[in-house]
């Protein structure tokens, strides 16, 4: 360790030169990017919706899945803000529409925006969305640009799924239609076959008969349920709002705000820096320094002529180095 601190201290206001010129740039930057930071945020408050509205079939068998209502909407929030679709659905419901229409790389400005939203689910039931940008109104546009595409998206989902369970449903009510007729004339027929009064035998065929009938009647007005219930609860969930709403609307920040978690990186990153690079340094200058010094050393040995003072130096070194 001596040779490294004796080249830290030979070149001290180097070193120092070094440090403030790297720490004050860092925290320059750190400071100016906090104090051109601004965070709106929305607080929205979710349930999960009532199960007779999610699954209209009490035949409808689903694994039931172990998250809260909160992270539920939050991953649903992520999951659309990796498609650049629904960036850009919310970016043109801002004033930088006419940005991006103008743009020529169209990908990075939506990459731009997606890094500044922040969804987060602190609580159950509990769901806040942030954007943090240089501009304070942008802040909330972008937010209730967010929660306006997001909603016609979940209707959109909604309507057509469904459309789709509408039309399965239906093909199961033809087909139990079907069936519930057929019992009706299977009994009919029997009846007019055989005449009162009945064996004990045709009065057990007739019983069997009318529960087909009756078993296939119920099994009609399940399935007609069931499609009553698809098509009302879409519009019964749009209508309530009780599924998402919006406790806390995004407002314009009167300072900044959102930056500091971003400012304490940058000035941890700067701090490194500074002493990476002296490290490095000093680890340059010893070696520089101290291998023309054994060359030396070596050539005076081999010539038989060595200065004293060389070859005290020498010995020093090499007890400080095995030390």
């Amino acid at each position: 360790m001596g040779p490294y601190l004796d080249s830290a201290r030979r070149y001290r206001w180097s070193l120092a030169l070094v440090l403030t010129l790297v720490w004050c740039a860092g925290l320059a930057a750190a400071v100016a990017g906090y104090m051109n930071t601004y965070e709106s945020t929305a607080t929205i408050w979710v349930l999960r919706a009532s199960p007779e509205l999610l699954q209209p079939s009490a035949n409808d068998l689903t694994a039931a899945i172990p998250q809260t209502a909160a992270a539920q909407q939050a991953e649903l929030l992520d999951q659309l803000l990796e498609t650049q679709s629904f960036v850009r659905d919310v970016v043109k419901r801002t004033s930088l529409s006419a940005t991006l229409g103008g743009a020529s790389n169209e990908a990075k400005i939506l990459d731009d925006v997606r890094k500044r939203f922040r969804v987060q689910a602190p609580g159950s039931n509990l769901l806040t969305i942030s954007f943090s940008g240089r501009d304070p109104t942008m802040g909330p546009e972008m937010v209730n640009a967010i929660l306006a595409v997001r909603a016609e998206r979940v209707a959109l989902a909604r309507v057509q799924g469904s459309a789709a369970l509408n039309a399965l449903y239906q093909k199961q009510y033809e087909a139990a239609q079907g069936q519930a007729l057929d019992a009706q004339q299977q009994l009919d027929s029997f009846n007019a076959a055989h005449p009162a009064p009945l064996s004990d035998v045709d009065q057990h065929l007739q019983a069997q008969l009318r529960l087909t009938l009756d078993l296939a009647q119920a099994r009609l007005a399940d399935i007609r349920g069931n499609l009553d219930l698809a098509a009302l609860a879409p519009a019964i969930l749009d209508i309530s709002g009780l599924e998402f709403q919006v406790v806390d609307l995004p407002s314009v920040p009167t300072g900044p705000s959102g930056g500091a978690r971003a400012a304490l990186t940058l000035a941890a990153v700067a701090i490194v820096a500074g002493l990476t690079l002296d490290a490095l340094f000093i680890l340059a200058t010893t070696l520089l320094v101290r291998r023309p010094q054994r060359n030396a050393t070596t050539r005076a040995t081999e010539t038989g002529r060595v200065p004293a003072n060389a070859s005290r130096q020498y010995r020093a070194d090499e007890a400080t180095a095995r030390s």
